[in-house]
């Protein structure tokens, strides 16, 4: 988010696009795209691997709608999900119900950028299509938030957009304002990036990170990080 009016719009278009946000995993977007299958894949192989990586006390940073939470939410035994969006997360409350999982999850309406949280609080994060929206000092700040919230030796795991020949066929940018149309017409300009794995361990090294990508699609990828502590 290169602005503040930007990061304005950024939270704009979630809000208007909470009812149909989820359409976006299954690759069906405003504007057609030539192969929506690939995005099926990806969220289907995400899907079967994110579960070894979050346990016991989880929290879901930007959660959005909660679409991973029915993946994740059998390993935990406590969920925090948070985002600055009411409308996302009141898409997040309909799973938490269908699910039945009220005793074991909280929700925070918060900036996660300016949410006190408390020290050492979770055994493992989701960081789930945040990191692509932000700046690098924005990025530095989130690793921050991690650092501070998980407990020593706690993994987190980041599942974003990859940057490959498919994206430029697309029409994409790797980085830069991009706009975003509803399926009502609307349309928004928002910050986004795409990752070749060289940015990613590029990020991670600056970061102070350990990091090991475990799916690499032709949309979507998984990595599990941890921070290299001495």
């Amino acid at each position: 988010m290169e602005t503040s009016s930007s990061k304005q719009e950024l939270f704009e278009y979630y809000n208007e696009r909470a009812p149909e946000y989820e359409e976006f995993y299954w690759g069906r977007f405003g504007a057609k795209i030539p192969n929506p299958s690939l995005y099926e894949n990806d969220t289907n192989a995400i899907s079967r691997l994110l579960p070894a990586y979050v346990s016991g006390k989880c929290i879901d940073l930007a959660c959005g709608t909660g679409f991973w939470l029915p993946v994740y939410e059998k390993g935990c035994s406590q969920i925090t999900l948070i985002d600055q969006s009411e409308e996302v997360l009141t898409e997040c409350l309909k799973k938490i119900q269908k699910l039945e999982i009220e005793s074991k999850t909280d929700i925070i309406c918060s900036d996660l950028f300016s949410h006190p949280f408390k020290e050492n609080e979770y055994d493992s994060a989701v960081v789930g299509f945040l990191v692509s929206h932000l700046s690098e000092a924005e990025l530095k700040t989130l690793f921050d938030i991690l650092k501070t919230v998980l407990t020593h030796n706690s993994k987190f795991v980041i599942i974003d957009s990859t940057w490959n020949k498919e994206m430029v066929r697309m029409g994409r940018r790797k980085a830069g304002l991009i706009e975003r149309t509803l399926s009502d017409g609307r349309r928004f300009n928002i910050f986004k990036r795409y990752f070749e794995k060289k940015d990613l361990y590029s990020m991670a090294e600056k970061n102070g990170i350990h990091l090991e990508i475990v799916y690499w699609g032709n949309v979507f990828f998984l990595a599990v990080a941890s921070f290299s502590r001495h």
